[in-house]
């Protein structure tokens, strides 16, 4: 439990405490499937009212410094048998106001929700990059570092009632900030065109992350990078570590035109002649066939851009070893539930001994979440794959925009906000 708590393949910088991180609710420690602990609800309810009543009464408490801890003998956790704080009594906020003293009348029951778990970060900068896209960048109000992450990685940021993901571009080895780059979309939703109207220097916002589902293989010594528009911004992270590394790589970077092209100075810069421009007023369009034909046997292809580029690209490389192509979407297109189109199927949970049904006006995550079964989830748009669950049986639907189609062609996993099953049934190992 302790291991898979702390693999660095499904969690940034798994070493720090981070109380905010992304995916905090992804652990073991409560168990799974028939084996899971039944107090689990009870138990989270206790701590969640200790620790909010208990920092809500002693906002100033303190670690007594320069202690020296003697930790537990314990295979499973790792923890001190002393711990020793201090306070002012006088510093106690029902000093002040009475009202203090009342404590909360309803905690909520279940596994805690991912939205909750951000952290206020203060917009340290804001720069225009093109007329279009402007880069954020992003502190921590105290000045404390930020959590490390890795080149794909990305946060979710919130504004009002927009919850939005974008890709960290900075630099990783800067703790002290995090950089994103918005489009404003005029045709989008409107998250991308809040940011841009709404969020000025010196605002504090909540964010959410890092996580990283794109993550840059550090074996690869062979890659081929291609940018369509805004999806430069993973991109160019990658090419910074690959650059750094010693890595032979090639960029491949298109857009309308260079004015609305992020980012050419610094790929110039620190790049140079490994940067191929496809400015499409320029009539340079990218002969993606010929890219992919020249990819070597042993090489990786890393894509992020429009749909269009992307499904060209799946379709270029579907004779190519499972693996060799790896996308990040930024657009949820075809994942959406329509209930006129949809059939209902069973699905048996092999670990829980549950056979339930699933409506055509429900997805599996909704019926999964309605029986009180613990799946993390997320986006629900089939974005960011945090809803993943295990199949055992069943031929799948997949309507995500997350898995590779190696990962698909396996059929033994699928991201239950979205996808379905071709047939009656399927069995989970839930």
């Amino acid at each position: 439990m302790a291991s898979a708590n702390h693999d660095e393949r499904r969690f940034e910088d798994p070493d720090t405490l981070d109380l905010h991180r992304e995916n905090a609710v992804d652990h073991l420690s409560f168990g799974y499937g028939a084996h899971q602990c039944m107090g689990k609800n009870i138990a989270r309810m206790e701590l969640r009212i200790f620790l909010e009543e208990f920092t809500r009464r002693l906002p100033h408490l303190q670690l007594v410094p320069d202690q020296t801890f003697r930790y537990l003998a314990n295979t499973s956790f790792r923890g001190p048998e002393s711990l020793r704080v201090r306070w002012d009594p006088a510093r106690n906020p029902e000093r002040r106001d009475p009202v203090a003293r009342e404590p909360r009348r309803s905690y909520p029951v279940g596994a805690p929700k991912r939205v909750d778990a951000a952290r206020r970060l203060r917009v340290a900068a804001i720069v225009e990059e093109t007329p279009e896209i402007r880069r954020y960048v992003f502190e921590r109000p105290d000045g404390r570092p930020l959590p490390a992450w890795t080149p794909g990685a990305h946060v979710d940021v919130t504004v009002g009632p927009w919850d939005r993901k974008y890709s960290l571009c900075g630099d990783p080895a800067d703790r002290s900030r995090w950089e994103i780059a918005v489009l404003c979309d005029e045709a989008g939703r409107g998250g991308s065109r809040a940011i841009h109207e709404q969020v000025g220097v010196g605002d504090t916002i909540r964010v959410r992350g890092p996580k990283n589902l794109f993550r840059l293989d550090e074996s690869d010594d062979e890659v081929v990078l291609i940018a369509g528009g805004i999806g430069i911004t993973p991109i160019l992270a990658m090419a910074d570590r690959l650059k750094a590394r010693g890595a032979a790589y090639r960029l491949h970077y298109a857009g309308r035109s260079r004015a609305t092209m992020a980012f050419l100075d610094r790929l110039a810069r620190d790049h140079g002649d490994r940067v191929v421009l496809y400015p499409k007023d320029e009539d340079r369009r990218m002969d993606l066939a010929a890219i992919v034909a020249a990819v070597p046997a042993t090489g990786r292809i890393y894509a992020c851009g429009p749909e269009r580029l992307l499904a060209a690209l799946e379709g270029l490389t579907a004779d190519l070893p499972v693996g060799a192509l790896r996308l990040e979407h930024f657009t949820a297109t075809g994942t959406s539930l329509d209930p006129s189109r949809e059939h209902g199927f069973e699905v048996e949970l092999r670990d829980s001994a549950l056979t339930l049904r699933v409506g055509a006006d429900r997805t599996l995550l909704d019926v999964l979440e309605s029986v009180g079964i613990d799946v993390a989830c997320d986006c629900r748009e089939g974005l960011c794959g945090s809803c993943e669950v295990e199949v055992v049986a069943g031929e799948i639907d997949h309507r995500d925009k997350v898995l590779s189609a190696g990962e698909r062609g396996r059929g033994d996993k699928m991201l239950a906000c979205c996808s379905r099953a071709r047939g009656d049934k399927l069995t989970l190992a839930l």
